[in-house]
């Protein structure tokens, strides 16, 4: 920036911009004002631009004298960062005239990003204006990155296994055609946790594994980078020779991912044989570059991170860390924060899933806990309540299965969820990990899930059968080649509203739905004149309260696979309203269930010669009853979604998760 000569002119221009920064905000002056350094000056600020933009206008040139950098002749790379030799954002100056000048931190910095569900550090700009992150672990459950240690890493390797040749500095070797130890480490992180959902954020950038010679001789070989940064201390983001340029583009590398080089660790503060623990690739542990350093004798070695913050050397078999890097795309933005580990700039929401969500915040049901008074668990003769279980219990009967089953009980406010532009309630996981949801009504226009009652809750009302006999207990009956009237408008609407609706990507929003088996237990008990069906045994019959989600009849499971569905859409069971928290002629308008409104669910309750067929249904008070097969209830459709989910939000109405696609 050009200095200003006349006092008084310099505090006329200092007030106008303060004005018009109160009056427009920051991101309408960032196109005309190029600010300090200073480490405050994102401070709540939500920008319009680019990270490239944001680094470029807080940037100093690294020739010359600037907040933090007394030497008139710039930062001196011979000495760690500090106060006084570089702290913030530098524009390297022999690139000042390029189309994208290189901008790069230093020091003890505020470059915290969350990308791809994990947090990364800023290390610079590259030539084609993208923005190159270093791994620095995963986001606390708040959203911040204060990660240190192990925690900064994605495991610990050898460089090489072998080490007794000069080939084994190569990232790739033998005629680059055989990958390292550690590239195959770092891809298949990649092919884990990157590859599809959020590769297209990255450009395929220039990892340099710089194998140029300096110097050898007949039992040594000294590389350039042990030349420029431990005996002249000169750093440079040169790539000399095209074989040491590793891009997909070139075939070296499967994906835009690699390691730090020890230049950039010379520009972000690092320096041979100095500790250095305030700037930020300090974590206390030893890590790799991807840069050689020498072949002395039979020994291969590799710069490294050292635990106290200097560069340092490493044999190859030596067991270092892994910290990824890779390169947003130029016209990458951020949608929040100011880079500080409390509020880093956030690239993509922090996702999360959704079945290990539940999971976290789960207690057995089977023993006393903060809102279950008795030893024994939860008393399914009685309705839920802040005695008798309000949250997220586990079935104590599923604990040691792969995916033991966990489900919602009572007055639940985290239970909420948009999918396919609907709201629905959690009910419970499934026995594959799913997530099976109940339909409630549509969002507001600003994606909240504020229904709670009445009609809006429902798609609609219906009969479950339009006849009278026995058979019409079934959701299909007729040897099951027959629809009830329930299920065809069930699967009318999910064929127009879920399968023929298409997510962002052009995806149909059933490729999110797991084929779970829905249960129409039609096991039953026989007497003179009536026939009593499984649930009615569970949940009514003598006062038996034992509700289950195990389905006793083959012939019951209704899935796509088995062909008893046409789309993977059904009904709560009335056991599933029993874990939730209802009972049988009990008021509950308090579990998460109650509607004022009755619907039914998809459980035969009994038939009678003389009275007719009734299935389970939920009442207006909440409690649940028998209602006859041509009475006209609530239709509320049921799905569940794969293991595989992830979301974002925390699942209140405000705040609803958000399936993140």
């Amino acid at each position: 920036m050009k200095r200003l000569r006349n006092k008084n002119m310099m505090i006329l221009v200092v007030i106008f911009i303060v004005t018009l920064t109160s009056s427009i905000g920051y991101s309408a002056l960032q196109s005309n004002l190029k600010v300090t350094a200073d480490l405050n000056v994102l401070k709540d600020y939500i920008p319009d631009g680019t990270l490239y933009d944001m680094m470029h206008h807080i940037s100093e040139m690294d020739n010359s004298s600037s907040k933090y950098v007394n030497s008139p002749s710039g930062v001196d790379f011979s000495e760690i960062s500090s106060n006084t030799n570089g702290k913030g954002v530098y524009e390297l100056h022999i690139t000042k005239d390029d189309k994208y000048p290189i901008h790069y931190y230093r020091g003890d910095v505020d470059n915290n990003v969350i990308f791809a569900n994990f947090c990364w550090k800023i290390i610079r700009t590259t030539e084609t204006g993208g923005i190159k992150l270093i791994y620095n672990g995963e986001p606390s459950d708040d959203g911040k990155c204060d990660n240190m240690g192990a925690a900064t890493e994605i495991g610990t390797s050898a460089y090489n296994s072998d080490y007794d040749d000069a080939k084994y500095v190569g990232y790739k070797y033998d005629n680059d055609e055989v990958d390292s130890t550690i590239k195959k480490k770092i891809d298949k992180w990649y092919e884990e946790n990157i590859e599809g959902k959020y590769s297209n954020y990255l450009e395929d950038t220039i990892f340099c594994n710089d194998r140029s010679i300096s110097s050898q001789s007949e039992s040594s070989i000294f590389y350039e980078s042990r030349y420029r940064n431990y005996e002249h201390n000169i750093p440079s983001l040169e790539c000399s020779r095209e074989e040491d340029k590793f891009t997909i583009a070139n075939k070296k590398l499967n994906y835009a991912i690699g390691l730090i080089t020890v230049d950039e660790v010379a520009y972000a503060g690092g320096v041979y044989g100095s500790d250095n623990n305030t700037y930020y690739l300090y974590t206390n542990q030893y890590y790799w570059t991807m840069s050689p350093d020498s072949f002395i004798g039979s020994d291969a070695f590799i710069w490294c991170i050292s635990s106290t913050g200097y560069l340092s050397r490493s044999n190859v078999y030596g067991g270092n860390g892994i910290r990824p890097v890779v390169s947003l795309k130029h016209e990458t933005k951020y949608s929040s924060g100011n880079g500080s580990k409390d509020t880093p700039f956030l690239i993509t929401p922090i996702t999360k899933s959704l079945y290990s969500v539940i999971k976290s915040k789960s207690v057995l049901d089977n023993i006393k806990s903060e809102y279950v008074e008795s030893e024994t668990g939860i008393d399914f003769s009685q309705i839920s309540s802040d005695t008798n279980g309000k949250g997220i219990y586990e079935l104590h009967t599923t604990a040691s299965d792969k995916y033991p089953v966990y489900y919602y009980r009572g007055d639940v406010t985290d239970n909420n969820i948009i999918f396919a532009d609907f709201c629905w309630k959690i009910i419970r996981t499934t026995s594959s990990g799913g997530v099976k949801i109940i339909y409630n009504g549509s969002p507001t226009s600003d994606n909240k899930c504020t229904n709670t009652t009445g009609t809006s809750t429902q798609i609609g009302t219906s009969a479950y059968n339009e006849d009278d006999d026995a058979k019409y207990v079934g959701y299909k009956y007729d040897n099951d080649e027959v629809d009830s009237t329930i299920k065809e408008k069930i699967e009318s609407w999910y064929k127009t509203n879920i399968d023929e609706k298409k997510d962002a990507s052009g995806k149909s929003y059933t490729t999110y739905i797991e084929d779970l088996e829905f249960c129409n237990d039609r096991s039953s008990r026989v007497t003179v004149s009536d026939i009593f069906y499984g649930s009615y045994d569970r949940n009514y019959y003598n006062g038996n309260r034992k509700p289950s989600l195990v389905c006793p009849q083959d012939e019951d499971k209704f899935t796509v696979a088995n062909k008893k569905l046409t789309y993977p859409v059904g009904l709560i069971t009335n056991d599933e309203t029993a874990y939730a928290g209802g009972v049988w002629g009990i008021e509950n308008t308090t579990y998460y269930l109650y509607t004022n409104r009755w619907y039914w669910t998809m459980s035969p309750c009994y038939f009678n010669i003389e009275k007719g067929t009734f299935m389970w249904y939920v009442a207006p008070l909440g409690g649940f009853f028998d209602g006859f097969v041509g009475e006209t209830f609530g239709e509320r459709p049921v799905v569940s979604l794969t293991s595989a989910t992830q979301v974002i939000g925390i699942g209140t109405s405000d705040d609803p998760y958000i399936l993140a696609q």
